[in-house]
């Protein structure tokens, strides 16, 4: 089809019509998650782990910074969305649930602590089925590659961005609470949620425990910045 007719090729399905690649990114998780950096990875060892011949892999990448780049993305569209869907349905509920909250200095305590439960719930949810993946993408963010280093960057910046602009769609701190703030504080929330991550999957006895750090953090966060702002110190 062309252009001219009014429809559009389809981009390929990696895991319907590409196996291949998919079985290769599948390697490079496995492979990576073992104290390797995916620089290191060469690509018969990554043929072999997919049980492939070496030649496929540049059918599907350029090199082993392109197959990276590959699983970030990936995992990135998979958790952005239904993060900020969750975000939304929480605020919603709390709106039309009529529960009493607390104040504090304009801040609704009870809306704020409900949409942070709810968020931080289903992040560590996601860690749970993508533990390769977290490791991989943790250690990266600190590894050799520019290009994965930017685009793990990128990928926080982004999770940054959304939870900013809800926290202000959803009134969740006092308006008076600058914009370049609420961009600060969910930078650091973004970060730690991400680092979390390694402490969640390497100590499985402590996870309960660290769902519930990572929540007391985000609010922490947030009151703290509401209050700084209103004393006039940020």
């Amino acid at each position: 089809m062309n252009a001219a007719s009014g429809d559009e090729p389809q981009s390929p399905d990696p895991v319907t019509e590409a196996p291949g690649k998919r079985l290769l990114m599948d390697a490079a998780l496995r492979l990576g998650a073992r104290n390797r950096s995916l620089g290191s990875l060469g690509l018969r060892e990554l043929a072999r782990e997919a049980g492939l011949n070496p030649n496929t892999f540049y059918r599907h990448f350029k090199d082993v910074d392109d197959l990276g780049l590959a699983i970030i993305r990936g995992i990135a569209s998979q958790l952005r969305q239904p993060l900020r869907d969750l975000r939304r349905e929480a605020a919603a509920r709390a709106v039309q649930g009529g529960e009493a909250s607390p104040m504090l200095m304009g801040i609704d305590l009870g809306r704020g602590r409900r949409v942070c439960h709810e968020t931080v719930q289903l992040f560590f949810d996601f860690v749970d089925g993508h533990a390769e993946a977290f490791i991989i993408g943790v250690r990266e963010l600190h590894g050799a590659s520019p290009v994965l280093r930017a685009a793990l960057a990128e990928v926080m910046e982004d999770f940054a961005a959304d939870m900013a602009e809800d926290v202000r769609a959803f009134k969740l701190l006092p308006t008076r609470v600058a914009e370049p703030v609420v961009r600060r504080v969910s930078r650091l929330v973004s970060r730690n949620l991400f680092q979390l991550s390694l402490d969640y999957i390497g100590e499985p006895e402590r996870r309960t425990a660290i769902r519930a750090e990572a929540e007391e953090q985000v609010l922490f966060l947030f009151t703290g910045a509401s209050v700084l702002q209103v004393v006039g110190a940020v």
